[in-house]
């Protein structure tokens, strides 16, 4: 009985050892797998695009739909307040060019708007940080808030905090589905170039030079609309005393930027915000400057 009991134990050892080396071979091999998986499709980049004349949820829709059928696309972020789109793809089975080519077949103006690796670094340009999970790049902090010519440039902590603020507005935005038509956004455009007193070109010169480019002119001049239509519907409706509408403004914005999970990923514009304003963080930045006068102020108190 004493070797019978023995042998079943020895049978019992041995069956434990066998199944714990196929686990780890599993493992190894799922491991395996997936490098091999990733060297074959691709590390995942991301891909921002200014996408004009989006004017409905049925265009959110749509542009989802489109780059969802793209071989290799991960995930795709459509913002109607923003008219941008954030699609992230494997580089291996597709590319921006491909991704842009199916927006375009959709019947909206689509312009490759930077590339980055997500919670990385920039590609293209330089990626400085993630708002609510989407790209803020260097170049976003040099384009101007107010469409209106100006000589007057804002320092680095102002333009960080209008950039970001907008960014989270125009999320507030998404969330209670405010849309802009196209044609009110080129009725402020008519608008704005009628009171410069310039000539066409010398206001599309001056564009292009402040801008990159007309579209982009035009999806600022758009996200200024979204946010002032929501604040207007949503925000203010009913209050007619100036103060009032200030103090409810700023009070609602406050609530929208302290919840908001912004990373400043670039150590130089870190030291720069820091050296600046003694601050480097958004929740302790944000209250600090909500009060200073910034474009993002302006727009708000309009």
């Amino acid at each position: 009985m004493d070797t019978l009991e023995n042998a079943e134990r020895k049978i019992s050892v041995s069956r434990l050892r066998r199944v714990g080396v196929a686990l780890i071979v599993l493992v190894l091999l799922g491991s395996g797998g997936y490098a091999a998986y990733r060297m074959m499709t691709g590390q995942v980049i991301g891909s921002r695009f200014t996408v004009n004349k989006m004017n409905c949820p049925a265009c959110v829709i749509t542009v989802k739909e489109v780059t969802g059928k793209i071989p290799g696309v991960v995930e795709t972020v459509v913002s109607l307040a923003a008219q941008d789109v954030t699609v992230k793809f494997r580089e291996k089975q597709t590319n921006p060019e491909a991704i842009q080519e199916a927006i375009a077949r959709a019947g909206y103006p689509v312009k490759l708007d930077g590339l980055f690796k997500p919670m990385g670094s920039g590609i293209n340009e330089v990626l400085v940080a993630d708002v609510n999970g989407k790209p803020l790049f260097e170049r976003d902090l040099k384009l101007p808030l107010d469409v209106v010519k100006k000589e007057t440039k804002a320092d680095l902590p102002s333009a960080f905090f209008s950039v970001v603020g907008k960014k989270i507005l125009l999320d507030a935005a998404d969330a209670q589905m405010v849309v802009v038509q196209p044609y009110e956004v080129e009725e402020e455009v008519r608008r704005i170039f009628g009171e410069q007193g310039t000539s066409r070109e010398e206001f599309l010169t001056w564009i292009s030079s402040t801008y990159g480019s007309p579209e982009k002119y035009y999806q600022i001049v758009g996200q200024r609309l979204g946010i002032r239509k929501l604040l207007d519907e949503n925000v203010l409706q009913g209050i007619e005393d100036p103060v009032e509408k200030n103090r409810k403004t700023f009070e609602w914005a406050g609530k929208l930027f302290k919840d908001a999970d912004v990373k400043i990923l670039d150590p130089g514009l870190k030291e720069k915000v820091r050296t600046s304003v003694g601050q480097d963080e958004w929740k302790t930045l944000w209250p600090r400057m909500i009060a200073q006068d910034t474009e993002l102020k302006s727009l708000l108190v309009k």
